[in-house]
């Protein structure tokens, strides 16, 4: 009975896992080059049950050393399989590509195919897809969150007023080039690690960054690739199995409770 319970209670945490997660995603529905994750649930081990001490006759019989037949039977007949529960494997970014969508803005930039933004944190070089740049008091070009935005050779400053960014991340001030974007991706982009302010960073398991074979869009922004719909149809199952598995956790603490109270007084 005890073994229901840890099933049940598996089952539970792994459901609230997937909650966790698809309730962020909901979050982000907004948020400009969002990727939305999913989670990997593995089952533990079946169990091959037996029954013990009530044996079963068996078809068929055996001959003895004389000419009686004696009945075969089977000491611990199989019962069936029993599942032990459910966890958290890990969890899985979809990185395909949002819709793109029209601003007008020159600093508003959107990439087609697989790539990434190279900026400047005080943690270190991050890489986003979320192309909403803007400038700094000193001209630099800057995240939302007031990061750097990196070109091949640093740091881009823009100094003017006519802004145009080409399909190649080439960036013109007033008809003069300024610099180039540094567009990267990775062999194992699921390698890379997912901080906030929608900032991705490089590990061992991701690889080198790379020179990405990208088109950059100017005054376009890549929307995030959660489909709210099937967000929220996920998200109330997970609700419901999350509510089935507490009612099997009530159900086998009543049973208990009937056995020590009432079964101890016979």
């Amino acid at each position: 009975m005890l073994r229901g319970l840890y099933t049940s209670a598996s089952g539970m945490l792994a459901e609230q896992a997937r909650v966790d997660v698809l309730s962020n995603n909901l979050a982000n529905v907004q948020t400009a080059g969002f990727k939305r994750q999913t989670v990997l649930q593995s089952a533990f081990p079946e169990m091959l049950l037996r029954r013990v001490n009530d044996p079963v006759p068996v078809t068929g019989a055996a001959r003895g050393s004389g000419h009686a037949t004696v009945p075969l039977y089977d000491p611990r007949p199989v019962i069936g399989r029993l599942g032990t529960g459910t966890y958290v494997e890990g969890t899985y970014s979809d990185m395909s590509p949002g819709a793109l969508r029209y601003t007008g803005n020159p600093l508003d930039l959107a990439l087609e195919g697989a790539g990434f933004f190279t900026v400047e944190t005080p943690a270190g070089v991050r890489f986003t897809r979320d192309g909403r740049f803007t400038l700094d008091g000193a001209g630099w070009l800057v995240t939302l969150e007031g990061h750097r935005v990196l070109g091949e050779d640093g740091p881009i400053q823009v100094v003017g007023r006519d802004v145009h960014v080409t399909e190649q991340g080439e960036i013109w001030v007033d008809g003069a080039p300024v610099g180039v974007l540094a567009l990267r991706n990775f062999a194992e982009p699921q390698g890379l690690v997912r901080e906030g302010s929608s900032l991705w960073a490089a590990t061992e398991s991701s690889g080198e960054p790379q020179v990405a074979r990208v088109v950059v869009r100017e005054g376009h922004l890549e929307e995030s690739n959660v489909n709210v719909v099937t967000a929220m149809v996920e998200l109330i199952a997970a609700y419901r199995s999350y509510e089935s598995n507490q009612r099997v956790i009530q159900a086998y603490d009543q049973t208990l409770g009937k056995a020590v109270n009432e079964l101890g007084r016979v």
